[in-house]
């Protein structure tokens, strides 16, 4: 099979493999995969080696026992008990997968638990997109000019001292909200940068281990605001043909049923985006996920559980348009902060008679529905703030690097990665020094 293609997940799993890969059984599988695999036709095959390469990764998402989750949530929060803890698996507030039969839960639940408590970072970015959103209101439009540092450090136990590392760094595709870009500075060793029209588009490096791989970039966005209630006479043209994108951007029955019981009868495009936007930020609650490789449906996922990250909640939304005769596609990357920069994933959607791009935020949307903050709601279907660096525009693109190594992500371009000639490095093994380096509002 090809590696960092995901394409396979659209074939069906046989059910003992499937049963003892989701009770987190890995060596039952695996030699259940082993003895079953010579046999099997080319489209089984796939599966079943797809299936061999996510297991381990899927059990490493989620490293606490039920004991250790007690334990370190009781570290944040004296008045946790185990009958809570139980609740909130119920409730589907809190990932778990079985691992050897046993519960286990995800990596950063107790992220997922605090996402909401006050800080002063994010008490200081909920104010930025406040102020933004009512800038770009009034005005008409308003952007950001941003300088940026990306860049990773080999962890030291990884370090090959005299060996040549590859590396990739995401850096922002071509959007049509930047207004400027360029590459200021970089670490030695930048071998090539993909073209800006790129579906993902990297900076490649061959650096030195031991030193920090970095780029460093300019860019100005420029946001135009979108009265979504204001638009909908403006709407016209036929409906946009349905276009799959395997894996995760398929048909499957429960997807389109759900699309037909959201939109209903509607007839206007631009309603029913609202109505699917409405929809996403009402209904699903927001929790870190695990790698998104690892779910063979992200979409059917997040609607099933009604929760999901940024990722998740913009993939159901732009099956759930597409399914609906709304042309969307997918944005991932950067969002950035005169405090940092953060991985997210957002949707684009095109509708005839709109002279524009239009954009949908559900999980800042439902951040905001959730705080009561229905200003900031309403601006998240239609509209962006400018603290974006857009650097993919296919999700699980297939067209990733085939060098015998997996990528640590192969669905959305966020994070450096980095390999040695015999093995690719793991995200525990790259160390995140990206940066913003400065950061000016534009009126």
């Amino acid at each position: 099979m090809r590696i960092n293609d995901l394409t396979p997940y659209v074939y069906p799993l046989r059910s003992d493999v499937a049963a003892l890969s989701a009770a987190g059984c890995i060596s039952q599988a695996t030699a259940l995969i082993d003895s079953v695999i010579g046999n099997s036709d080319p489209m089984e095959k796939q599966r079943l080696m797809l299936e061999k390469q996510m297991m381990a990764l899927r059990i490493s998402d989620y490293p606490y026992s039920e004991a250790e989750a007690l334990r370190l949530w009781k570290q944040t929060d004296s008045s946790a008990t185990a009958q809570a803890l139980e609740a909130l698996r119920s409730n589907g507030t809190v990932p778990f997968a079985l691992v050897e039969g046993k519960i286990h839960y995800h990596a950063r639940f107790i992220d997922t638990l605090s996402k909401d408590t006050p800080s002063p970072e994010r008490t200081r970015d909920l104010a930025l997109r406040d102020k933004m959103a009512a800038l770009i209101k009034s005005n008409g439009k308003a952007g950001a000019r941003i300088s940026v540092h990306i860049g990773f450090k080999v962890a030291p136990a990884s370090v090959r001292n005299g060996e040549k590392l590859c590396a990739e760094i995401p850096i922002p595709i071509r959007s049509e909200y930047m207004q400027s870009f360029k590459v200021t500075s970089s670490s030695p060793g930048l071998i090539s940068i993909d073209s800006p029209d790129s579906a993902l588009r990297m900076a490649r490096f061959e650096s030195d281990p031991s030193e920090e791989t970095w780029i460093e970039c300019e860019l100005e966005n420029m946001i135009h605001y979108h009265d979504w209630e204001k638009s909908l006479s403006k709407v016209h043209g036929p409906e946009a043909p349905f276009i799959p994108q395997a894996p995760y951007l398929v048909m499957t029955p429960y997807l389109e049923q759900l699309a037909h019981d959201i939109c209903g009868s509607e007839a206007n495009p631009l309603m029913k985006a609202q109505l699917i936007y409405s929809y996403i930020t009402k209904h699903l609650n927001y929790a870190y996920m695990p790698s998104y490789q690892t779910i063979s449906n992200l979409a059917e996922y997040g609607a099933s559980m009604r929760r999901g990250d940024c990722g998740i909640q913009a993939c159901l939304f732009i099956i759930l348009c597409r399914l609906s005769g709304i042309q969307a596609d997918w944005e991932g990357g950067m969002y950035v902060t005169p405090d940092g920069v953060s991985c997210h994933d957002w949707a684009v959607f095109r509708i005839p008679g709109l002279d524009e791009p239009w954009f949908a935020d559900c999980s800042f949307g439902g951040g905001a529905w959730r705080e009561g903050k229905t200003d900031r709601w309403n601006f998240y279907f239609g509209n962006l703030d400018p603290m974006r660096l857009p650097c993919c525009s296919v999700l699980a693109c297939p067209d990733s690097r085939q060098n015998g190594f997996w990528r640590n992500d192969p669905t959305d371009n966020q994070k450096p990665e980095a390999w040695y000639s015999d093995r690719g490095l793991g995200r525990c093994e790259l160390l995140d020094t990206s940066r913003t380096v400065s950061f000016n509002l534009i009126d």
